[in-house]
């Protein structure tokens, strides 16, 4: 970090893609605040957050110390998925990042990127797809940006997820398998977050490699990951969901949700090529992406 080195303020610092921003951003020259629910638990983020790390427990405990003094962008990764009830989900989402909003503006960052997602649209149907699109209109269309990544390959998130689905399932039913799936690599992301705040490009933009990947086919390369041999059936996807919703009404949990589900039958493709271009980047496709996260994992374990 060299002096005179520009602060920019990461929600969601101490998940997947927060805590990888907070690493990108550090080794373009920013200085990084993180932002995270326990400060007293996250200290692992010192070394990549030499800005400080703040309280953010949103909407209510906002830490208005990381605001202070000029700050060239506040990025806000931070999303709440698993909240005991929709009420404490929407208060989450919704009511804390307009309390961000209104505080980055309020203190005069210069600027507001949001963390959206493919799956956020006009034709969602999936709660987290309408959500994450209300959340996009609390943003300036032109002066702020709307980061639009497609699904993320890496060691956490809804990959990591699937994965550990994967594990479970002897046989995986295969929903809408005429679908085909946008990915992009982790780190292909932060280099994006990064570089649209080093531009000051405003506005949306979009980060996935330009090809996708038929649902089968993602499938099995997560498994493959684990080294796992996987089997499919397919399976109508309408009928899933409607016997999906049915156990759900009786308080089961299966192991995909209707608005997994849901999110899946209303994929849509878009063309990031214009954004790449903008933004001089490249990204790794799927396979790439892959063989990339599988090379991290062995150095992980020295295998």
């Amino acid at each position: 970090m060299t002096d005179g080195a520009q602060t920019v303020l990461i929600t969601g610092a101490a998940g997947f893609l927060g805590r990888a921003s907070c690493a990108a951003f550090t080794r373009a020259g920013f200085r990084v605040r993180a932002l995270v629910r326990n400060p007293a638990a996250a200290t692992d983020l010192e070394a990549i957050a030499q800005g400080g790390i703040f309280r953010c427990e949103l909407p209510d405990e906002i830490d208005e110390r990381a605001l202070e003094g000029e700050v060239r962008a506040l990025v806000h990764c931070a999303y709440e998925t698993r909240s005991a009830s929709a009420e404490q989900a929407r208060r989450t989402n919704l009511t804390g990042t307009e309390a961000l909003v209104r505080l980055g503006r309020q203190n005069g960052i210069q600027q507001l990127v949001f963390v959206s997602s493919m799956a956020a649209h006009a034709g969602a149907a999936s709660v987290y797809g309408k959500t994450k699109f209300q959340l996009e209109k609390l943003f300036d269309p032109v002066a702020d940006t709307v980061i639009k990544p497609a699904t993320i390959v890496g060691a956490g998130g809804v990959f990591q997820r699937t994965r550990e689905m994967l594990r479970r399932l002897p046989v995986l039913p295969l929903f809408y398998a005429g679908h085909r799936l946008q990915t992009i690599w982790i780190d292909d992301v932060c280099q994006g977050l990064v570089r649209t705040v080093e531009r000051s490009i405003g506005g949306t933009v979009l980060l996935a490699h330009p090809e996708s990947t038929p649902m089968r086919e993602f499938y099995a390369g997560v498994a493959a990951v684990d080294g796992i041999r996987l089997r499919v059936c397919p399976f109508p996807g309408d009928v899933a969901l409607f016997g999906i919703r049915m156990l759900e009404r009786i308080g089961l949990t299966p192991p995909i949700s209707s608005d997994n589900l849901l999110g899946i039958k209303h994929l849509r493709r878009f063309d990031p090529v214009a954004d790449l271009a903008r933004l001089d980047l490249q990204p790794l496709s799927f396979h790439e992406s892959l063989q990339r996260l599988m090379g991290s994992l062995s150095a992980r374990t020295g295998r």
